[in-house]
């Protein structure tokens, strides 16, 4: 019973975050913003590390990380984080969007990926809070299922005596008869 509590548990989380994937993919796509490869973001970032004259030695430092894990960024080999693509638009004196896309947007497009942004703020807040209530949920459910556990014991256990008590009375008024 209890596991399957939290495989409806884990499987209720991951229709949830399917759901988010098609808001943020639904969301991107009324914008028509296209999607970047991985490819086009690391040549926006060697590009713009080149531009304003810094090595991969010191985008490294700056960035508090190995020269080889920068270079794998821009290799292509890293997966590169949000954390890390604002990390390095901070460094290079740009914004996270000319990263990205590799053209610094207009006022009208930087309006469009905030409201992107705020969207995807609003649901991950959402869908954390309903992971965290579900939580709490189930935590509660199984407290409960323990305490009927604990009474369940309990009764077991005295009926477990009463019949002991039983066998003994029998045993004595078979000995008497």
């Amino acid at each position: 019973m209890i596991f399957s509590l939290f495989g409806d548990f884990t499987l209720s989380l991951a229709r949830k975050y399917y759901l988010l994937s098609n808001v943020i993919y639904d969301t991107f796509a009324s914008y028509n913003i296209t999607e970047m490869d991985n490819h086009s973001v690391k040549e926006n970032i060697s590009r713009r590390r080149k531009a304003s004259g810094l090595s991969q030695t010191e985008m490294a430092e700056k960035l508090g990380m190995s020269r080889t894990a920068y270079r794998n960024i821009e290799k292509g080999s890293t997966q590169l984080i949000s954390g890390k693509v604002d990390q390095i638009a901070s460094v290079l004196d740009t914004t996270t969007e000319e990263i990205v896309l590799g053209y610094k947007p207009s006022a009208k497009d930087s309006m469009k990926v905030q409201d992107i942004k705020t969207e995807y703020d609003r649901k991950t807040s959402e869908l954390i809070s309903q992971y965290e209530d579900e939580k709490e949920r189930l935590l509660n459910q199984i407290a409960v299922l323990k305490d009927h556990i604990d009474t369940l014991k309990d009764s077991l256990r005295t009926k477990d005596e009463m019949i002991a008590m039983l066998k003994k009375k029998l045993a004595k008024e078979s000995e008497i008869e």
